[in-house]
């Protein structure tokens, strides 16, 4: 539902890759968490790593958690934003307050006040902040773009597809100023 914007093509092109290397799914598609809002048994069309889609057999090798960390934050706010929505708020007033708080003028947090800041985001900004800060908002971008692909209610669409676009803007002028 959402224009061809720069994080709408960058969703498309993480979609052509997920073709090649199924475990992409994972982030262009995150995995929908338990939730009241998802009712059990239904199934919503996302694709995960985890239930069986994967072709590679091999387990992953462990990580920090950072990325799934970014995913379920963006989620969470997705499901939200979703929420305040169907309760009368405007989409785009309820994410201009996310935004905000996730690109910050660099060194601050990039991660929005009302959420737990996980302890690996904290331990990788202080060792190296000019490459977490960009990669923290740029898979939020690609989360909330993936939101705005699917929803068909434009309001919704739009306002998380205007985030995404921040979110990669901020990204790229932060990491294009640390390099």
């Amino acid at each position: 539902m959402a224009t061809a914007s720069r994080a709408a093509l960058t969703v498309e092109v993480m979609e052509m890759l997920a073709g090649l290397d199924p475990r992409l799914w994972e982030i262009v598609e995150p995995p929908v968490p338990p939730n009241p809002i998802h009712a059990p048994g239904v199934p919503v069309g996302f694709r995960s790593a985890v239930d069986g889609e994967r072709l590679n057999p091999q387990p992953l090798p462990p990580g920090n958690g950072l990325l799934a960390s970014v995913r379920g934050m963006a989620v969470s706010v997705a499901d939200a934003t979703i929420a305040a929505s169907l309760a009368g708020r405007k989409p785009a007033e309820v994410l201009r307050e996310v935004g905000d708080d996730i690109c910050p003028e660099p060194p601050k947090l990039p991660w929005p006040k009302k959420w737990p800041v996980p302890v690996q985001l904290r331990e990788q900004l202080i060792t190296d902040p000019n490459r977490v800060s960009p990669a923290v908002q740029a898979s939020a971008a690609l989360v909330f773009q993936s939101y705005a692909h699917r929803i068909s209610d434009r309001n919704l669409s739009t306002a998380f597809g205007d985030l995404a676009e921040r979110l990669l803007e901020r990204a790229l002028k932060t990491a294009g100023s640390a390099g």
